[in-house]
């Protein structure tokens, strides 16, 4: 990897987590909506944000080809099942007064990925590492007596991330064909839970021109 892909590469990361950073600010806009509802909106669009994305970056080749390996599907669809899960619960945690404790789950995140690798993927740390490792661990240990209590939201935000990107390390598919996919496998649920479910109201929708598209 050369400096320019580097370059490009810490830029883009920041990009993504100063959006993700603000997507609670955005997700409490729209406080009086169900968050099972934000989350159908959310998985509707998702689905032709990447059907664009992936037209634009003329990748459709890749996708024909993932569609031709099976095992890869499915696996898929246990990631969507967990990334779908990991949505919802964030935004179910913002719109009910549990930022807190939602932002601690992903500083406890790292130290799950980092079991899960070395169980999962026998990786293995030199010393200095270790120690980045024990120092991360004492400082969650800290927010964690800060909080006060078991951080059950956090931990399953944590846990359900965790298991998903190990997921998609052992499917070893190229991210916007992955989502593509992923989306796709919870559009259907989605579009019924958002048509046929009771609590789905379209008139809030109506009334707050210009934000369902951002879910």
């Amino acid at each position: 990897m050369d400096a320019k892909q580097t370059r490009l590469g810490i830029i883009l990361a920041l990009a993504a987590y100063f959006i993700w950073g603000i997507a609670p600010a955005y997700f409490k806009l729209i406080y009086y909506v169900p968050a099972d509802e934000i989350l159908t909106h959310r998985v509707i669009w998702s689905f032709f944000f990447m059907v664009a994305l992936i037209s634009v970056s003329r990748q459709w080749p890749q996708v024909k080809k993932l569609l031709k390996t099976p095992r890869k599907i499915f696996l898929l669809a246990l990631s969507a099942v967990l990334v779908g899960g990991n949505w919802l619960l964030f935004i179910w945690a913002v719109n009910n007064h549990h930022m807190l404790e939602a932002s601690l789950g992903y500083f406890i995140n790292p130290l799950v990925n980092i079991l899960l690798g070395m169980i999962f993927l026998g990786e293995r740390f030199r010393r200095l590492q270790w120690l980045a490792v024990i120092l991360a661990f004492c400082g969650v240990l800290v927010q964690l007596w800060t909080f006060g209590s078991l951080p059950i939201i956090g931990l399953g935000l944590a846990f359900s991330f965790a298991f998903y990107g190990l997921v998609r390390k052992k499917i070893a598919v190229d991210a916007q064909t992955g989502m593509l996919v992923e989306t796709l496998w919870l559009l259907p649920v989605a579009a019924i839970w958002l048509f046929a479910s009771p609590t789905a109201r379209p008139a809030i929708w109506a009334r707050t021109p210009g934000r369902s598209i951002c879910c």
